[in-house]
């Protein structure tokens, strides 16, 4: 077998990362709606024990942000490798193929060098609207006839329903635990067929509603989710830096402000966490097929969260904003042979890297016009420089149409700096700067920050705020800018080894 020139240089320069033989398979694992609720990334409240002995062998990235806090933005720029600027996509039904038709998505360039690519559960959407038929080498299974939201009567009707459900319910008797099952038997059919796979196994929960089947829920103590009383706004921040749709606000029995009472708000925040471990364990079982059909070893896994999640931190619910809470998300990709395995790394990345790193890992040529770079030397080594800053960004208002205002936000180790723009002239209407090392600025939450004042307009973070807004200007100039992308017809450029 000739192997291509990518892959022969990882095996000469990084024997422990190379691409074994046959090719690497490789199991992507999304989760909906997760924030760092995780017990390895620090979360006291967090009973996750299959995903923390995942990380144990795997990297873990403690800093790891998605582009967009909402999900079709998000999984299109982790998908395509392309910030959303540049697919055009700020909005769930913004689809990247209407001006980019000649894209190649991660799971389509594995599929044009031989793969099976397959995807089950929620990937790129949870919307049949939003499929990518030609990412994969079958039909996307996005739910089957049986996969329910809800187990009980209440459940029953069209449109959003009660906020949480905690039904005396086998794990099957829900959406995930019924994924979770296809996934085993799907990677029990890819051993018998020894041919090299890309398996998108993308879960459901947390989203809401908070749904789980109640061991989950008696896993936790309530008494434990009732949190000293949040400030209702981020002092000083504009009004851009909120969302404005009410994602919460839409289930039964919510109040359409969101502003919810102590009560209600421990017993969402126990359903959330209950919704973690429910997902847990059925990644739990995915993982453990992994290992009893003898695939671990020629498998390269990523799980990855499309974006965070507010419970109620500092008045707010759900995602939509440029925060921390929103955009930081959980990263963890394991390699066999990885060095150090269990090694966390601080490293500042983006999720468009992740489409470069498995293409390297697999020896696969990436197209030219991706924005990321590949995370393999933070593979080899946790202590390995990541990017000066992450970027992120959400349009006003949300909704199908062209923006009228972009926030643009820009996370560097110790501050966060936002720039709201109107569209398309990008004249700035409002900014944001929050200090991670002040809790005055930005308040400390176990493995997190819930920011609480904004600093941009006093006089003391004049010097901090002079330094960020001359990367922002980078930022618009170089990054945010259109980049090329082929028509369908066009073929595929390797892409050229250089650092964005």
């Amino acid at each position: 077998m000739h192997l291509p020139r990518l892959a022969l240089a990882l095996l000469v320069s990084v024997p422990a990362l190379a691409a074994p033989s046959p090719r690497p398979n490789v199991l992507f694992l999304a989760v909906d709606d997760l924030r760092v609720s995780l017990g390895c990334y620090g979360d006291p409240l967090a009973l996750t024990p299959h995903l923390d002995r995942f990380a144990a062998g795997a990297r873990m990235f403690e800093r790891a942000y998605t582009m967009q806090a909402v999900c079709g933005p998000a999984r299109t720029a982790m998908l395509t490798g392309r910030l959303p600027d540049h697919n055009r996509a700020w909005h769930n039904r913004n689809l990247f193929r209407a001006t980019n038709p000649g894209l190649v998505t991660l799971p389509q360039l594995f599929k044009q060098h031989g793969y099976f690519a397959q995807a089950m559960g929620k990937i790129f959407s949870g919307d049949e609207r939003e499929l990518d038929p030609a990412s994969w080498s079958a039909p996307e299974i996005l739910r089957q006839d049986g996969w329910r939201n809800y187990a009980s009567p209440r459940g029953e009707g069209t449109g959003k329903q009660a906020p949480w459900e905690a039904a005396d319910v086998p794990d099957e008797g829900y959406s995930d635990g019924k994924l979770a099952a296809l996934a085993v038997e799907t990677l029990g059919r890819f051993r018998a067929e020894a041919k090299p796979f890309f398996l998108a196994v993308g879960f459901f929960k947390p989203h809401l509603p908070f749904n789980a089947p109640k061991r989950y829920w008696d896993l936790h103590d309530p008494a434990k989710f009732a949190l000293p009383g949040e400030r209702e706004q981020v002092a000083g921040a504009p009004a851009a830096a909120y969302h404005t749709h009410r994602e919460l606000g839409g289930y039964s029995g919510m109040p359409k402000d969101e502003r919810v009472d102590p009560a209600e708000t421990a017993r969402l925040r126990h359903g959330y966490y209950a919704c973690v471990s429910y997902v847990d364990a059925q990644i739990g079982k995915v993982l453990g097929a992994l290992d009893r059909l003898g695939l671990a070893d020629n498998t390269i896994v990523v799980l990855w969260g499309d974006h965070g999640f507010a419970l109620g931190d500092a008045g707010r619910w759900c995602k939509g904003t440029n925060f921390e809470l929103d955009t930081r998300v959980p990263l963890l990709i394991r390699v066999p042979g990885q060095p150090r395995p269990g090694a966390p790394t601080r490293a500042i990345v983006e999720y468009v890297d992740v489409y470069p790193t498995l293409a390297e890992l697999a020896g696969l040529p990436p197209p030219a016009y991706l924005a990321g770079r590949s995370l393999t030397p933070i593979l080899r080594d946790p202590a390995a420089p990541g990017r000066e800053f992450a970027l992120s960004q959400f349009s006003r208002p949300f909704n199908a149409g062209a923006p009228e205002a972009m926030g643009y936000s820009i996370r560097t180790a110790t501050h966060r700096y936002t720039r709201w723009v109107s569209w398309p002239a990008r004249e700035t209407t409002a900014e944001e700067l929050y200090d991670y090392g002040d809790p005055a600025s930005a308040l400390p939450r176990w493995s997190t920050f819930v920011e609480q004042r904004n600093l941009a307009a006093e006089p003391v973070a004049a010097p901090v705020l002079a330094g960020l807004r001359a990367r922002m200007d980078g930022v618009l100039r170089e990054r945010s800018v259109v980049a090329p992308a082929p028509a369908a017809s066009e073929s595929v450029p390797a892409r050229k080894k250089k650092r964005p």
